[in-house]
């Protein structure tokens, strides 16, 4: 580990982050709803809040507590059959599509005529930088999707509506106001000339047709009552034969905007019943597995050392016994009497000498070779007369050292012993 580049609270540092960025890579996929969008959130639709935009709307339907959604993707399921669909100002190339057509026959339909096309601002992607209506083929060719005998049209802001059905007066800005003149529709709201406000009726489908966006988009919901006119109206298209109802949602189909849900992942099974049981059941498995081996990181263990069945290694395991066993004072004296014993038949004492006698022929011997050291000196320090430690353990220690290098210097001569001296 000294070796190492990074120290360990470096490496389980970076080891925590490689593991955290695998879960994140797993994880936010499988649960990832979010929409991919082809086009710019400065154009018309419920995630705008550009001027031409309509999250105003949609944002103060969900604070009154309205059920409104936005769909992405299966968005007539979304729908159901008691829901309302809101199709505001859709591009003409996707609301002709197959899917584009089919949104068409939701029970409850609002379509919202196109009128402005927005130029996003360089400096500021969720605005608009520049403004400009769209040619009148435009709206004309979404209208006839649902009314062919129908025509568009773009005059002064009437004063006053002939006809309303709804409470509340909706307001311009002044300019050009475009309506609808048709046939095949029921004014709800408009004037003796033009409606902005038409009905059709399918069966029990109901579709209404708001000829122009600017009273429920950002840049003119807050003018005069225009607020309170829209949520009136989508109020009251919900209601229509049987709709509404504390759980039937207005769905907000932003398809005909470009957006498009999320590529569905296989990981979601993972997390979903009964996959889920599996998964969790293999964390648990995994997170015991770490836990188990975290014993083996860091500097190896040492292996066990194998049985020595020689002489040193029985020598050892004896001391060690002998150790454990607390027998340390027997054994140093009887080290001593040996070690002197043995000494004394080195030289080839006289036969019949032993204790003190014994002693006093190794001392004259002890001086005849220059020994400074005595043999009955040690004896006497380690023993007293009746032959009990008289200075303790350590004290016995101390001689048994003397006792050995006395015996190595009177046998080879003074300073041969090779024991350490400090």
């Amino acid at each position: 580990m000294k070796n190492t580049v990074f120290t360990p609270s470096t490496l389980a540092l970076l080891l925590a982050c490689a593991l955290t960025l695998l879960a994140l890579s797993v994880l936010l996929p499988a649960f990832d709803d979010a929409p991919v969008s082809r086009g710019s959130r400065s154009s018309p639709g419920s995630f705008s809040t550009s001027a031409i935009g309509h999250a105003g709307i949609y944002d103060v339907m969900r604070r009154l507590g309205r059920p409104v959604r936005r769909a992405v993707s299966n968005t007539l399921a979304t729908v159901g059959s008691r829901g309302t669909l809101i199709v505001a100002e859709p591009d003409l190339r996707l609301i002709k599509s197959e899917d584009g057509l089919r949104l068409l026959s939701a029970p409850r339909l609002l379509l919202v005529l196109p009128k402005w096309r927005g130029f996003q601002d360089e400096d500021r992607p969720a605005w608009i930088g520049e403004v400009m209506p769209v040619a009148n083929l435009n709206p004309q060719q979404t209208l006839a999707l649902v009314a062919g005998q129908s025509w568009v049209i773009r005059k002064e802001w009437p004063k006053e509506w002939e006809g309303n059905e709804l409470p509340f007066k909706p307001s311009g800005s002044g300019g050009l106001v475009q309506l609808i003149r048709s046939k095949e529709l029921r004014p709800v709201v408009g004037t003796e000339e033009a409606m902005l406000v038409g009905e059709m009726r399918e069966g029990r489908n109901r579709i209404w047709v708001l000829s122009d966006p600017d009273v429920m988009s950002n840049h003119g919901l807050g003018r005069g009552r225009n607020a309170a006119f829209m949520v009136t109206l989508l109020d009251a298209l919900a209601a229509t034969d049987g709709g509404g109802g504390a759980e039937a949602p207005i769905v907000f189909d932003e398809t005909v905007h470009g957006f498009q849900a999320a590529q569905w992942s296989p990981m979601k099974l993972l997390f979903r019943f009964p996959f889920a049981v599996v998964t969790a059941l293999v964390c648990a498995a995994a997170l015991m597995m770490v836990l188990a081996g975290t014993g083996r990181f860091g500097v190896a263990r040492r292996s066990k050392r194998a049985l020595d069945f020689g002489k040193a290694g029985l020598i050892a395991n004896g001391a060690r016994l002998l150790d454990y066993a607390g027998h340390h004072e027997v054994i140093l004296r009887g080290f001593i009497r040996l070690t002197v014993r043995s000494a004394a038949a080195a030289l080839h004492a006289p036969g019949g000498l032993a204790g003190k006698n014994l002693i006093e022929w190794l001392d004259r011997v002890g001086r005849s070779r220059g020994l400074k050291t005595s043999c009955s000196d040690i004896m006497r320090d380690a023993f007293d007369k009746h032959g009990k430690n008289a200075g303790g353990l350590d004290r016995l220690y101390k001689n048994a050292r003397k006792i050995y290098r006395w015996k190595g210097d009177i046998l080879n001569g003074s300073g041969t012993s090779r024991v350490n001296r400090k």
